[in-house]
C-alpha cells in the first residue's frame, strides 16, 4: 500500500465523500488506549423525506448497536475528528472504486485503491419507500382477515393501520431470534395480558407457516370476555396449537422451560410481574414492551438532577427510563444479554421501547459487574424500591 501525507488523504476522501458517489465507509481497529469509541462504526448514504443524510450505525463490543442521521457536512467532520485519533482503518465503497486507509505511527498514511470491474449505480437511499412487511398488504392473510385488520382481499383497514404496522414490527423482533428457538419439538410461547391477542396470532404464523416451526402458545388474560372472543377466532381459524386461559400472570399454571415470552404495554408493575415470572420459568427470549411507569416517580431524587426533576413531564419521562434501564440491568446480573430498543416510530404511539432479553451462559464476572452497575445507579436515584427486584428474590446474586 503506498504511503501518502494527511493533505493527500483528505482532498481523496472529500473527493469521494459526496451524496451519488459515495455507497458506504466504515471505521474500524479502535485504539486500544481508549474506550470512547465504539468496535465499528459504518455508514450508509439516507435520504429522509428528501433530506440527504448519512446513517451511522456504531456497534459496542457487546454486539449492540445504536443509530442516527446526521447530514453530510457533519458527518465529513466526524470522520475527520475520528480517523487516527480514535480508528486505524477506513473503508470507503463508491461507485467507481474501493478505498482502504490504514494509519500508521509517525502520522503516516497508506491507501489501497481498487476499482470496481463495472461501476455501481447508485442505490435508492429513499427511507420514504413502501415498506416490505413479514405479513404484507395485498396478500390476504388468515389471521388479520379473522382479527379485523384485513379485508379478504387483502386490504388492511384504514382504521387498524398502525395496529398493522406494530404487529409487523413485532414479528420482526421474533423472527431475529429465530435461531433461539428448538426445531426438535414444539417452541413453547407465552403471552401475558393477550388483549385480542393480535400477537399471539401473528407469532404462531410466523413461525408456523412461514418458518415451519411446531410450537405450544398460551395465552393469558384476566377479562374472560376477551378470553372468549380469542377462543372464537381461533375456532374460526381451526388452529389447536394455541390455549387460551383466564388469569393473572402470577396464578397462572405455567410449566418451565419458556422459548419466548410476549408481552404489550402491560402497565407499570404489570411489567415486573411477567419479567419476574419469564425468570422463573427460565425464558430463553423475553420481548416486553413496558407501560406507564409509576413506581420511581416519586422516589427518584438526585440533588445534581433537580433543574429536571423539578419538571413534572421530564421527571415522568426520566423515571420511566431510568425504571427500564434498572430492569435491564437487573436481567444482566442473573443471565441474560439485554437491549432497549425502538418498538415503532413515536408518530404511532409514544409507548415506542421494546425490551429484549435472551438468556446467556455470561461469566460470573459479567454478572458481578452488572450488579455492581445496578447497585451503583440504584443507589444514585435513590431507589428504596424496586418491585421487580422483590418478585425475583433469591433468584438474584448475593
Amino acid at each position: 500500500m503506498p504511503t501518502v501525507t494527511s493533505t493527500e488523504l483528505w482532498d481523496l476522501i472529500e473527493s469521494q465523500f459526496k451524496p451519488g458517489v459515495l455507497q458506504s465507509f466504515s471505521l474500524t481497529g479502535p485504539h486500544s488506549n481508549t474506550e470512547l469509541y465504539s468496535h465499528k462504526v459504518v455508514a450508509r448514504p439516507i435520504e429522509i423525506k428528501g433530506k440527504k443524510q448519512l446513517h451511522w450505525k456504531l456497534y459496542a463490543v457487546d454486539g449492540r448497536q445504536t443509530h442516527e442521521n446526521i447530514s453530510w457536512k457533519k458527518s465529513l467532520e466526524k470522520v475527520k475528528a475520528l480517523l487516527g485519533p480514535g480508528y486505524r482503518n477506513a473503508h470507503l465503497k463508491t461507485t467507481q472504486e474501493e478505498i482502504q486507509v490504514r494509519m500508521l505511527k509517525k502520522s503516516k498514511v497508506q491507501i489501497s485503491r481498487k476499482q470496481l470491474e463495472a461501476p455501481v449505480q447508485a442505490a435508492s437511499q429513499s427511507h420514504d419507500v413502501k415498506k416490505q412487511y413479514l405479513f404484507p398488504e395485498g396478500a390476504p392473510c388468515p389471521f388479520l382477515i379473522a382479527t379485523g385488520i384485513m379485508s379478504e382481499s387483502g386490504k388492511v383497514h384504514q382504521s387498524m393501520y398502525r395496529k398493522f404496522r406494530q404487529i409487523n414490527r413485532f414479528a420482526e423482533f421474533v423472527y431475529d431470534v429465530r435461531e433461539h428457538f428448538p426445531t426438535d419439538r414444539p417452541v413453547r410461547i407465552v403471552d401475558y395480558g393477550c388483549g385480542k391477542s393480535y400477537l399471539t396470532f401473528a407469532i404462531r404464523h410466523l413461525l408456523v407457516e412461514k418458518l415451519g416451526l411446531q410450537v405450544q402458545m398460551l395465552g393469558l388474560d384476566s377479562n374472560q370476555e376477551v378470553i372468549d372472543s380469542c377462543q372464537k377466532t381461533k375456532d374460526d381459524l381451526q388452529l389447536t396449537d394455541i390455549h387460551f386461559e383466564k388469569a393473572h400472570i402470577a396464578e397462572a399454571d405455567l410449566k418451565a422451560p419458556v422459548d419466548l415470552a410476549i408481552w404489550l404495554h402491560a402497565c407499570d408493575t404489570a411489567t415486573d410481574d411477567a419479567l419476574a415470572r419469564s425468570v422463573q420459568l427460565d425464558a430463553k427470549v423475553i420481548l416486553a414492551s413496558p407501560c406507564c411507569q409509576h413506581e420511581f416517580y416519586k422516589q427518584v431524587n438526585n440533588e445534581s438532577l433537580q433543574p429536571l426533576l423539578k419538571h413534572g413531564i421530564l421527571r415522568e419521562r426520566f423515571a420511566a427510563m431510568a425504571t427500564d434501564a434498572l430492569r435491564s440491568q437487573l436481567l444482566e446480573t442473573i443471565g441474560y444479554r439485554t437491549q432497549i430498543i425502538e418498538f415503532i416510530d413515536l408518530e404511532h404511539t409514544a409507548k415506542n421501547l421494546l425490551l429484549r432479553a435472551i438468556r446467556t451462559d455470561s461469566t460470573e464476572q459479567h454478572r458481578k459487574q452488572s450488579q455492581a452497575a445496578y447497585l451503583a445507579m440504584k443507589q444514585s436515584l435513590n431507589i428504596k424500591r424496586f418491585h421487580l427486584e422483590k418478585l425475583l428474590g433469591k433468584l438474584l446474586p448475593e
